[in-house]
C-alpha cells in the first residue's frame, strides 16, 4: 500500500471515528464507499433526492443522518476520495467473494459484508462501516485493514442521557 493508501485509509478511520463520537444515543450506523466513479458502481438511491448538495461538515452530516428517524439513515453512502459526499442512500450490491477472510467471533451484519465484498469493486478505493456495538472498520481490496470496538449499547444510553 502506498503513502497515498495509508493517508486516506488513516483519514477514513478518522472521519468514522468521529461520525461515531458525534452520534446520539439513537445512531443506527453507517457505510461508506469511497470513489471517484460512482456512476460505475454497482447503488442504487434509496431516495428520490441523494444529492447532498455542498456540504462543510461531512461528519456532522454523517452522524446527523445515521438515525431512524432521517429519510438518508439506510444505505451507503458514497464519498470522494477527498471524503466529501457525493450520494447519500444508495443501495450497494457487491458481489460475493467467497473466500474472503472474516473473523466470525465478531458480531457484524450485512452491511460489514457489503463493505467487505465491495472494497473489491473496481472504482472503489475503500469502503468503511461504523456501528455502536460493532465499531468500526476500513476496508480495501477485499480485506479489512482497520478496526476499532465499538462502544458499548450501556454506555451510548449513558451517552444519551447525558444530552
Amino acid at each position: 500500500m502506498s503513502q497515498t493508501d495509508l493517508g486516506l485509509t488513516d483519514a477514513l478511520l478518522g472521519l468514522l471515528v468521529e461520525v461515531d463520537a458525534r452520534a446520539d444515543a439513537d445512531f443506527s450506523g453507517t457505510g461508506v464507499i469511497v470513489s471517484a466513479s460512482p456512476n460505475e458502481l454497482p447503488i442504487l438511491a434509496l431516495r428520490l433526492i441523494s444529492d447532498p448538495g455542498e456540504v462543510a461538515d461531512v461528519a456532522g452530516m454523517l452522524a446527523t443522518i445515521s438515525n431512524p428517524a432521517h429519510e438518508h439513515h439506510d444505505g451507503f453512502h458514497v464519498l470522494s476520495p477527498k471524503l466529501r459526499i457525493l450520494r447519500l442512500g444508495q443501495y450497494f450490491s457487491p458481489p460475493i467473494i467467497h473466500n474472503a477472510p472474516v473473523d466470525r467471533t465478531r458480531r457484524f451484519g450485512g452491511r460489514y459484508l457489503a463493505a467487505l465484498f465491495g472494497s473489491a469493486v473496481p472504482g472503489v478505493v475503500a469502503t468503511g462501516v461504523a456501528s455502536c456495538e460493532f465499531g468500526i472498520a476500513v476496508f480495501r481490496e477485499g480485506k479489512e485493514i482497520a478496526y476499532r470496538c465499538g462502544r458499548s449499547p450501556a454506555a451510548v444510553t449513558a451517552q444519551g442521557n447525558a444530552s
